[in-house]
């Protein structure tokens, strides 16, 4: 069995690292293991590594600062995707990524909601925590028929 590759896609340094000690802690290579701050970060990430499995966030710092929409020479830049454009170009790059939605909105936001209606696996509420992510790991490896024992 081919161990499986995860990437973790959040502008939040906190909940970066809490997910990636949750993977760790449920036996998770750490070279298995790749972290993204922003959406560019995670195309560049998600074209290098092939994650099989990717902990999303929804808003990847939809809000920016005034003045943050310019280059050094004052040219506009494009705004920042969302979770939801990032996870469409990892879809039209492989269907068969498992995207586990990260977010501290409720299931009823738009946002959630169409991640949700285009194949999202699961929703994980911030603050998110251990058991989450040992459930949610869990349920992806029966679910790709990885061989998952719950032999814990």
């Amino acid at each position: 069995m081919e161990e499986l590759r995860y990437l973790i896609v959040d502008d939040s340094p906190t909940v970066r690292l809490t997910v990636k000690q949750g993977l760790l802690q449920e036996k998770v290579p750490a070279d298995h293991i790749v972290e993204a701050g922003s959406a560019a970060d995670a195309l560049a990430a998600f074209d290098r590594i092939h994650p099989q499995v990717v902990f999303l966030d929804v808003s990847l710092g939809e809000t920016t600062a005034p003045g943050a929409g310019f280059d050094i020479l004052s040219r506009p830049r494009a705004p920042p995707k969302s979770g939801n454009e990032v996870a469409r170009h990892f879809r039209s790059r492989d269907p068969s990524v498992t995207i586990v939605v990260c977010t501290g909105n409720s299931t009823d936001d738009p946002r959630v909601r169409e991640l949700i209606q285009g194949g999202a696996f699961q929703v994980l509420q911030k603050p998110i925590r251990q058991p989450q992510i040992r459930e949610v790991l869990r349920q992806i490896l029966e679910e790709r028929g990885d061989g998952a024992t719950s032999s814990g």
